[in-house]
């Protein structure tokens, strides 16, 4: 069900202009089933310019009802549907900033038929509504008052669903199911665009998945972002309730999948990692290897080279020995030792002690700051948890658990976990979210 809407104002600005005339044409895709029309006493005098387009004056609203006489009305009519406007952002500003200083939060799904216009009929000079209901030959009275120019949207917007649905030869893009993306869940987890060969293109994720969604079909500046909604025939979804769960499960999908979308996080492997250890004198090392997971992972990397360019540049900030970061290879001092750069780790000079202290401060930005444990997390029911684990400060993955299950004890939790492979992005996640959200509770083992 969609509410076509249209205000007419004081001005242009939401946060400072009121309605003067509020229209309301309730559509079920193929007629009108319902509606409302009012004049809206804004409790301020009317610009002459205003009254000069709309030929509203302060005389025809005075008697009117103020908006929050009219306000039920609105919640009622427009509840579970979408609010259909041309150019819709224009008057569900105004009605949003209406109810927002009735202390409401007013929020619909939004549609907008300027927005289908240039994508179902293109070619046109102009996509005013005016200019194209001339253009389509409907017969509309009251320009620029609200209820001739809702009626004028509903008629468009009738005219597009069958323009939509009558194209030959053309995919289908979910826009026109409007109830499939109406059922779209407003929950925590990660969204799949499908075109018509069933091939995800696309992968991302939400704390709101339905709200998510639809701002992809909002106008883009993009033309390669136009071009992705053109493919979508389906929206698939999977809900994972935890966002950090949502962070790494779409990480793992677009490494899994390569959609061709997601074409900055497409790579699937980290060839090279830092591993930092404890060398037998005491002192914090880091070295570059192949990337095998193991204890003391530091970061990852494409390639040794970048791996080598992150290095030289960790050395440089933090004044680290490039001996020790096997950098530079020596049986004595190193290089930097002898210009004076290097305090003398590589001979051990400077004591561990104080080397460390840098070391650790280096590395502390990358470290995952845990070493065994399990991160608890919201799950997608009241009754479960999302589980996290890190062992030896690796990430193995992830899974889920019922809530009550003996408090929740680590030799249950080692047994739902479902190992996942690392990589750069997953760490980036990890220590990210890790260092600037909250997790819910953190159990060690």
């Amino acid at each position: 069900m969609y509410a076509v809407i249209d205000v007419e104002t004081t001005g242009l600005s939401s946060k400072h202009e009121k309605i003067i005339d509020l229209a309301l044409i309730i559509f079920d895709g193929s007629k009108v089933v319902d509606e409302f029309y009012s004049l809206i006493n804004p409790e301020r005098s009317i610009p002459a310019h205003i009254t000069r387009l709309t030929g509203i004056t302060n005389e025809m609203v005075k008697d009117a009802p103020k908006f929050w006489e009219v306000a039920r009305d609105v919640v009622l009519m427009t509840e579970n549907k979408f609010f259909v406007a041309h150019n819709v952002n224009f008057d569900y500003r105004f009605v949003r900033s209406e109810f927002g200083r009735l202390g409401y939060d007013y929020k619909r799904e939004k549609l907008c038929t300027l927005k289908l216009s240039r994508k179902l009929i293109p070619g046109k000079k102009s996509y005013s509504l005016g200019n194209l209901c001339r253009e389509m030959g409907f017969d509309i009275d009251d320009r620029h008052r609200a209820y001739g120019d809702a009626k004028a949207t509903a008629l468009l917007f009738q005219y597009l669903m069958r323009q939509q649905s009558g194209e030959k030869g053309k995919v289908k893009a979910p826009v026109s199911d409007l109830t499939m993306l109406q059922n779209l869940p407003e929950s925590t987890g990660v969204y799949y665009f499908l075109n018509h060969q069933k091939e995800v293109i696309y992968i991302g994720k939400s704390r709101n998945i339905k709200s998510r969604v639809l701002s992809h079909f909002q106008e883009s500046p993009s033309q390669r972002a136009r071009n992705m909604v053109e493919q979508i025939v389906h929206v698939d979804y999977e809900v994972t309730g935890s966002e950090l769960v949502a962070l790494l499960k779409e990480s793992h999908e677009i490494k899994e999948q390569k959609p061709l979308y997601n074409r900055r996080q497409r790579r699937a492997s980290s060839d090279f990692g830092i591993y930092h250890y404890e060398d037998n004198n005491g002192y914090i090392r880091l070295k570059i290897e192949k990337f095998n997971g193991e204890e003391g992972l530091l970061t990852t990397f494409n390639s040794h080279r970048e791996a080598k360019e992150f290095l030289f540049g960790l050395c440089e900030r933090h004044n680290l020995c490039q001996k020790l970061c096997g950098l530079y290879e020596t049986e004595g001092a190193c290089f930097y030792y002898h210009v004076s750069s290097c305090r003398g780790a590589c001979i051990q000079r400077e004591p561990p002690e104080a080397y460390n202290l840098r070391a650790y401060e280096a590395i502390g930005k990358y470290d995952l700051d845990h070493e065994n444990v399990f991160l608890l997390e919201n799950g997608r029911s009241e009754d479960e948890k999302a589980v996290i684990k890190i062992e030896n400060g690796r990430y193995v993955g992830y899974g889920y658990i019922d809530a009550s299950m003996n408090g929740l004890q680590p030799e249950l939790l080692h047994d739902v976990i479902r190992s996942y492979p690392a990589n750069q992005d997953i760490y980036r996640i990890l220590r990210n979210y890790l260092r600037t959200r909250k997790v819910e509770s953190i159990i060690a083992y």
